[in-house]
C-alpha cells in the first residue's frame, strides 16, 4: 500500500490532465471495489465520503463488488463504466479505478508529472 486515499488504502494514484481522469490502483484482496471508488470520487471532490450520494443510488455495491472482484482462471478483463456525481467511473476486474469528470473544475489536480 503506496497512499491513503479518504481512509482507504491505494497502491497507486495518478493523474491525466490532459483528459482530466484521475487512475488508482488498489489491492483487491484488501479494498472492495466500491469503497475505493467512494474513497476516490470523495477525494477527486475535495468532500467527505458521507456528504456524496451514497453509491446504491447508481449501482448496486455488492454486484460491482461481485462482478469485479479477484478471479483465478478467468481469461479476459472485466469492467464497469457508470456515472456517478457528474463523474465518469470504469472500474475494472485488475484493481483499476478512473475516474473522470463531467467538469474539469471539479477534479482535483495531483500535481507534477503523475500519469505522465
Amino acid at each position: 500500500m503506496d497512499a491513503v486515499v479518504s481512509g482507504v488504502g491505494v497502491e497507486s494514484v495518478e493523474y491525466h490532465q490532459d483528459s482530466a481522469t484521475v487512475r488508482i490502483q488498489f489491492d483487491q484482496e484488501k479494498t472492495p471495489a466500491s469503497m475505493a471508488v467512494i474513497a476516490m470520487l470523495a477525494e477527486v471532490m475535495d468532500a467527505d465520503p458521507v456528504e456524496l450520494d451514497p453509491l446504491h443510488s447508481t449501482v448496486d455495491p455488492d454486484a460491482l463488488d461481485a462482478l469485479v472482484r479477484v478471479r483465478t482462471g478467468t481469461d479476459g478483463d472485466i469492467h464497469v463504466t457508470f456515472t456517478h456525481e457528474d463523474h465518469a467511473i470504469t472500474v475494472f476486474s485488475y484493481g483499476v479505478v478512473t475516474i473522470t469528470a463531467g467538469h474539469e473544475s471539479s477534479v482535483k489536480n495531483y500535481g507534477g508529472n503523475a500519469g505522465r
